[in-house]
């Protein structure tokens, strides 16, 4: 009795409000013609484009497209009109172009829009390097990437250096012993992406050696390391946004502890939130103290950009390409007029700078389920090369030579 008394009090309500409601049924879908607005014209049908209905009474808007380059909004409130009609020029001149390209430079645009495809780009072509399927048309002629090239039964095998490493030590990075540590047995220092660090002197007669650990003070606000190099001045540093610190001095103090801080060298000229890879630093083969850099973007791994400081800006000095099929993150060394390219297989490329001559290291004999992480050259012209090998559950760096 209750539920009709409150369904008669509901309709008694109804009838009197007539087009006038008290809440609108949630849910209502837009198609639906709302009663409230039967007043606006007598006729059954109402259609959303009626010049009489209000403006809130629509069954679809367009959405408005934003853009983060726009113009700031103090811009488009002080002329709208101005804005709109430029628009609808740019539109008529550039027919089914894009908005965005019309406002704004259309070169910049197109290559903003393709630096954005890169990763795409380089994802396919690290896919067709890896032997990945791939398909063609009737007709496609398409070379075949060269195999990654394997010591033959007479090559020389490798020799793991004895080193006593600090534990959960997992270092990224190689850097031989600089112009100041000559005369002295041979220094090389281990990094990890992060700052932390080992140095070994490796003697010809010894056969175990420890490493001492030390750490990069200073590099918290710069982020990860993309690469090292020694120079005049100490440790130069690379970051991954492209900054450029530098660590004075021959190594870390009694403490364990290397203070480094920014370089005087501006930074390099890479696009806001471009991230490095990998790179190296050497100073220039001449009387100036100014560094040589070689970088690898994330976006375009197939490169090896060349940077030269002079005047306190940066220049294009030349690009190297990276042989295909050998992996995504290659590592990178300089040593004077040499750039040495290293792959996770163990491979090592060295291409001289200004000669061109190239040199090819194929990966050590015996040397299995290592993932090779960086390499550089001894004084004596060997090749040092940096690897973790699984041990257990965790894993730990060799340095392997050819025997």
């Amino acid at each position: 009795a209750l539920q009709w008394l409150f369904a008669m009090l509901a309709t008694s309500a109804e009838i009197i409000l007539g087009p006038d409601s008290l809440m609108k049924p949630p849910g209502e879908p837009p198609w639906i013609r709302d009663t409230k607005y039967r007043h606006f014209t007598p006729a059954m049908v109402h259609l959303s484009t009626e010049a009489g209905l209000s403006t809130e009474y629509r069954l679809f808007s367009a959405s408005k497209a934003r853009y983060t380059d726009q113009a700031p909004a103090a811009d488009h409130a002080t002329a709208p009109e101005e804005t709109h009609a430029e628009e609808t020029q740019a539109e008529a001149a550039g027919g089914a172009g894009h908005r965005r390209l019309a406002k704004a430079n259309g070169t910049d645009a197109a290559f903003e829009e393709l630096l954005k495809l890169m990763p795409l780009i380089g994802d396919l072509v690290e896919r067709a390097g890896a032997g990945a399927e791939r398909y063609t048309a009737p007709g496609d002629n398409i070379a075949s990437l060269p195999a990654p090239p394997q010591p033959n039964f007479m090559a020389p095998g490798a020799k793991v250096k004895q080193v006593s490493w600090p534990s959960l030590f997992e270092p990224r990075h190689l850097v031989c012993g600089g112009p100041e540590l000559e005369g002295r047995a041979p220094v090389v220092l281990a990094l990890t992406a992060r700052g932390v660090g080992a140095s070994v002197h490796i003697g010809q007669d010894e056969e175990d050696v420890r490493a001492q650990p030390f750490s990069l003070d200073g590099l918290g606000a710069f982020g990860r390391i993309a690469g090292a190099g020694w120079t005049s001045n100490g440790l130069q540093l690379v970051t991954a946004a492209g900054d450029l610190l530098e660590c004075p001095g021959r190594g870390a103090s009694a403490n364990g502890v290397w203070p480094c801080r920014k370089s005087e060298n501006a930074p390099l000229p890479v696009l806001v939130g471009t991230e490095l890879v990998a790179a190296a630093v050497v100073e220039a083969n001449d009387a100036s103290t100014e560094p040589l850099v070689a970088i690898v973007l994330k976006h375009a791994p197939q490169y090896v950009s060349l940077y030269r400081a002079s005047g306190g800006t940066w220049h294009p000095a030349g690009e190297v390409h990276v042989p295909l099929g050998f992996g995504p993150r290659p590592s990178l060394t300089l040593a004077g007029q040499e750039l040495t390219i290293v792959f996770a297989s163990g491979e090592v490329h060295r291409r001289h700078l200004r000669s061109g001559v190239s040199t090819l290291h194929p990966p050590p004999v015996g040397v299995v389920a290592r993932e090779f992480r960086a390499a550089c050259s001894l004084p004596t012209g060997e090749v040092l090369r940096l690897a973790l090998k699984q041990a257990g559950s965790a894993w730990g760096p060799e340095l392997i030579t050819a025997a």
